[in-house]
């Protein structure tokens, strides 16, 4: 009998708690997915494969000293979710494919490779020679001197600044000046690197080693220094995140659905 009233029991709990163990797993699994299309708001924490944090969207992650931070980590002025209608192209590739599928409420960590993140482009450098040989005397026009030096007026006898030293202007034309140079045979120490100098009779022989990393302005933009070998350095305009691959923990706060 105690057998029997058991069982008896069991097949009355049973529906019960099988119905409670579906309402649960709606729960923790419920939510609106994230489809092509629609509007998502999202936090993240973006790191390196190192653990490095370079972007976050959340404050308490951003402000906390323990947390490691690349040196291109800047703070956002105001932390918000990161809104993005998905599909869109308004995100990286990888990003924007990493949640779809996801549920409001959901937070997982994804990696993205740079092909669908921020791909290295050979286009956006420029290569330059470590060494060049120039003339002690040398002839510069107008506009060169003006866009060098800051000056409108070249008189002869004045000293300008001209390179990584200084220049007397030897003689003027309608268009352009003379210069002469005036540097000794020495090492010129910069900011984004040396400058071995070797002045012969009539030229001067200059040789550029590059600070790696360091960065430079040029017409096309700001880039970083590197050594490519004994006669060539290369100057990187592509963005700091190029060629790296990403790991991002992403929480998906809001779904707006896409309009029928």
């Amino acid at each position: 009998m105690l057998f029997r009233s058991r069982l008896s029991i069991l097949k009355q709990v049973y529906p019960i708690l099988l119905i409670l163990i579906l309402l649960a797993g709606c729960t923790s699994g419920g939510g609106v997915v994230v489809e092509k299309g629609d509007t998502v708001f999202v936090h993240y924490v973006g790191k390196l494969e190192n653990g490095k944090v370079f972007d976050t969207n959340i404050q308490d992650v951003a402000e906390n000293p323990v947390v490691e931070k690349t040196d291109t980590f800047n703070k956002h002025t105001v932390y918000t979710p990161l809104k993005f209608t998905v599909g869109a192209g308004e995100v990286i590739e990888g990003f924007d494919e990493a949640v779809i599928g996801m549920k409001e409420g959901e937070t997982k960590e994804v990696t993205i490779p740079p092909e669908n993140g921020y791909e290295w482009r050979e286009d956006l450098t420029q290569v330059g020679q470590r060494v060049a040989v120039l003339d002690k005397v040398e002839s510069v026009t107008f506009h060169d001197l003006t866009k060098a030096t800051g000056l409108t007026e070249f008189v002869v006898g004045t000293v300008v600044p001209w390179r990584e030293w200084k220049a007397e202007i030897v003689a003027v034309s309608d268009e352009t000046v003379v210069l002469k140079s005036i540097v000794n045979t020495s090492t010129i120490n910069t900011e984004v690197g040396s400058f071995d100098i070797v002045v012969d009779t009539g030229t001067i022989t200059e040789t550029f080693t590059p600070k790696e990393g360091a960065e430079i302005k040029t017409h096309t933009g700001k880039g970083k220094l590197s050594i490519i070998n004994d006669t060539h350095f290369l100057i990187d305009f592509n963005p700091p995140l190029a060629g790296k691959t990403l790991v991002f923990d992403i929480t998906v706060d809001t779904v707006e659905k896409a309009q029928a």
